[in-house]
């Protein structure tokens, strides 16, 4: 079953993450405060990708589980080879391109290790500040959702409803709190701002996120007809007060969340023309390679000096020129990507429908 609403979730995720990378390039000197804001939000459109996650997983598990023998099994080869294909190529391509030497994400180690890589190709590199997001940029998000798909099938077979889907939200936020004070109060690496980004990035930090996508889901499947009990809305109305007032329990990010289902939840009642359009489909089809392919693509922009391109001087200039540099930088990232999509993330993709079907053929005639 097509959704072509998520694809719509998935465009505008990418172009979000696409949109903060590209103004931290080139001369923005006078962009204006509040489209700098505007620009620094769109990384919460890694956050919309992971809502689209949870929402997609659980769909499928829901249908698969009554096709299939060992659905859990084949989730694990689906989602292994739908990830891991081109994340090895971009591991390969990364280190051609930024070396083995230091850069911030390594902190005081000066190199690239052979266990920093074995972590990235076992997708474990979450577990460690200095391995998460120095040998492919914007690794630390894959790290994430490679977690997340490792306890969804339990999730799946615990979380049955919406009563129960937003209790496991509050659960997460709790979780979250708790870990956040205890870990901000330890030094265990010695870069204080590398150990805060890394309670940003780690996977106990996201999994709220993973939560709502959840939640997104059951509000869709049970027909929009949302039955929560009174003392969850009691604390999560007790929350939004605290937030309000400032005395925040909920991080900005979490906020952004909510907005991205109720946004969720609207264009999946309606089907709104403007936002399903082929562009943006497309670019929510193909977001995947585009999220790892843009980072290299604005080092070579950077390389041939083609970051700017006009004069800026004044706050207009400093808008026309980050609006020529986002146009070129999609562009280029859409070529690109369909490239990879085609020789490398569908090709992964039926490799792990091959090995399904040759599993379900050597079962059978066992049998």
């Amino acid at each position: 079953m097509k959704l072509n609403y998520i694809d719509v979730l998935r465009g505008i995720a990418i172009l979000g993450v696409l949109m903060v990378h590209c103004g931290q390039y080139g001369n923005n000197a006078f962009l204006p405060v509040t489209i700098v804001s505007i620009i620094g939000n769109g990384a919460n459109g890694v956050q919309l990708f992971y809502i689209a996650s949870a929402f997609t997983l659980f769909l499928s598990m829901n249908r698969r589980n009554e096709q299939e023998k060992y659905p859990k099994f084949n989730f694990f080869i689906r989602r292994f080879f739908r990830i891991a294909p081109l994340y090895y190529v971009g591991i390969f391509y990364y280190l051609w391109q930024d070396g083995f030497g230091s850069r911030y994400w390594l902190g005081d180690q000066e190199l690239v290790t052979t266990s920093n890589i074995l972590s990235n190709i076992f997708f474990v590199h979450g577990f460690n500040p200095y391995w998460m997001n120095s040998v492919v940029p914007g690794g630390w998000s894959i790290a994430v959702e490679m977690l997340f798909y490792c306890i969804a099938p339990l999730l799946f077979v615990k979380i049955k409803n919406v009563r129960v889907a937003y209790l496991f939200v509050l659960v997460t936020l709790v979780l979250r709190l708790v870990l956040d004070i205890l870990l901000h109060k330890i030094h265990i690496i010695e870069s204080d701002r590398l150990w805060n980004e890394y309670l940003f990035f780690y996977f106990p930090s996201q999994m709220p996120i993973f939560a709502l996508g959840i939640f997104f889901y059951y509000i869709v499947k049970e027909g929009y007809n949302i039955k929560i009990a009174p003392s969850s809305l009691l604390l999560t109305s007790f929350l939004l007060i605290l937030h309000i007032i400032g005395f925040s329990l909920l991080p900005s990010y979490f906020i952004f969340g909510i907005v991205f289902v109720l946004f969720g939840i609207a264009i999946s009642k309606i089907n709104y023309k403007i936002l399903e359009n082929p562009v943006l489909l497309y670019i929510g089809k193909v977001s995947y390679s585009m999220y790892l392919v843009h980072f290299g693509v604005l080092y070579w922009l950077t390389k041939f000096d083609v970051v700017d391109f006009i004069v800026v001087n004044n706050s207009i200039s400093a808008i026309i020129n980050y609006c020529l540099r986002f146009v070129v930088l999609i562009s280029l990232s859409i070529l690109f990507s369909t490239i990879s999509y085609q020789l490398i993330e569908l090709p992964g993709q039926r490799i792990g429908q091959r090995i399904i079907h040759k599993l379900r053929k050597n079962e059978s005639s066992i049998i």
